[in-house]
């Protein structure tokens, strides 16, 4: 059983591969272009821009994603599952109208609250893009769901191919970085109308007051908790340009694209299994299945980030301007943060088990308290280095409440031992990629 499974893991997972470093990796490709286009200054603001759209995709996409792998995976036969799809999908809807409606009406009047000169016309192009966000996130979450991953690399080629051709045409025509909003905004809303005929075609529209009851109450508290963890996911980044200047964090926001860099190469892996892991645990055998595979997701997660530790310093060195290798040093720390991150994601099953959410939202609103505080604490103090440990302790947190609360719902027999050889690998991996 474990055979086919891998094997079906390497067909579908070469290709989410390089969908996901297409769509998400296109930033740390576009890296050098943007570094000489933009000055620090630029670069800075656009990563308070990040940050921003990163909280506000959480909140927008209310936990729908994450609602729609539970009901599907756990529902029983091609129609319960496509209803439910179609439900999430109209919920999607709902929000993307409601949220353009704010962006388009009122993105002047939210300017006061953000630091960074951000323009109105630069919130509103990236108020588009958020709106439809969910219309693409749960087409896309379908395509996994029906292991369509040759469809889903065809649309990640589309967008990708709209968004860096237009944004690199309006950056050498002088548009700085409202040539890359303006290219997001454009292509994510082609890429939302074609996936919602896909999907549409597929699952109609449809409209329970039970079922739809049933996934808010499940999504809700997601939703709570993923965005409190703004403070695990741009508060740092906040609080250091309202203290310091957009100019002080490039190098740090440098730091934190190549740390990211991990979550994209283990996608390939989580776009595969976590559509699955709740279906296999009501096969013979299904907490061992989820154990096995759970911790092969660990063991390239510590790979992953070893080889970033070792090769992100070069990479920094060669592909930025000096002013911007100040990253090299900031970059162990924040690859221990998004390890675990990656790891709190993937040893979370019996979390996500129940009918409420209840229990990750609390966890999350924990874990970012905790780190919230240490952030405005030490910030002011030791600037990125008060950032850097407010986030590990917080990361550390989160981990093992995810961790025992998960255990103790559903005990999986992880397997360790074949965890340490790989997280000493990465270790010296890194120390190697500092000396060198």
């Amino acid at each position: 059983m474990l055979n086919s499974r891998y094997k079906n893991l390497l067909n579908q997972s070469a290709l989410y591969g390089l969908s996901i470093f297409l769509m998400k990796g296109i930033s740390l490709v576009m890296l050098p272009i943007y570094t000489s286009y933009l000055m620090p200054s630029d670069y800075g603001r656009l990563e308070l821009l990040v940050v921003f759209s990163n909280i506000v995709s959480i909140v927008l996409g209310f936990g729908l994603v994450e609602a729609l792998y539970r009901f599907v995976g756990l529902a029983d036969g091609i129609e319960k599952k496509q209803r439910h799809a179609a439900e999430c999908l109209l919920v999607a809807g709902v929000i993307a109208l409601i949220s353009y409606g704010f962006f388009h009406f009122y993105s002047k009047e939210l300017l006061p609250f953000l630091p960074g000169d951000i323009t109105e016309n630069e919130l509103y192009l990236l108020g588009v893009a958020l709106s439809v966000g969910g219309l693409i996130n749960i087409p896309l979450a379908w395509l996994r769901i029906t292991e369509r991953a040759g469809l889903f690399f065809t649309i990640s080629i589309l967008k990708v191919v709209l968004q860096v051709s237009l944004t690199f045409y309006w950056l050498i025509n002088g548009w700085g970085i409202t040539s890359i909003l303006a290219a997001g905004a454009i292509s994510s809303v082609i890429v939302a109308i074609i996936l919602c005929i896909i999907q549409l075609k597929e699952t109609k529209i449809s409209f329970s007051l039970k079922n739809l009851k049933s996934i808010i109450t499940y999504a809700g508290p997601i939703f709570i908790g993923g965005a409190a963890t703004f403070t695990l996911s741009g508060m740092d980044r906040w609080l250091l340009t309202d203290y310091f200047g957009t100019t002080q964090i490039a190098a740090y926001a440098i730091a934190i694209k190549f740390a990211l860099v991990p979550t994209l190469l283990i996608q390939p892996f989580t776009l595969w299994w976590f559509p699955k892991r709740f279906s296999v645990l009501k096969e013979h055998d299904g907490k061992s299945i989820n154990a096995h595979f759970a911790m092969v997701g660990a063991i390239i997660s510590v790979l992953i980030c070893g080889g970033l530790g070792l090769l992100g310093p070069l990479l920094i060195h060669y592909l930025t301007p000096i002013a911007y290798h100040g990253a090299i040093s900031i970059l162990p720390w924040l690859l221990l943060f998004t390890l675990l991150k990656m790891l709190s994601d993937l040893l979370n099953l019996g979390c996500f088990i129940e009918k409420s959410s209840k229990v990750q939202m609390n966890i999350n609103l924990v874990a970012s308290t905790i780190g919230g505080l240490l952030l405005i604490l030490l910030v002011p103090l030791f600037m990125i280095d008060g950032a850097l440990i407010a986030l590990i302790v917080a990361g550390i947190i989160r981990f093992g409440l995810f961790f025992y609360f998960s255990q103790k719902k559903i005990y999986l027999p992880y397997k360790f031992s074949y965890l340490y050889p790989a997280i000493g690998a990465a270790v010296v991996a890194t120390w190697f990629g500092q000396v060198s």
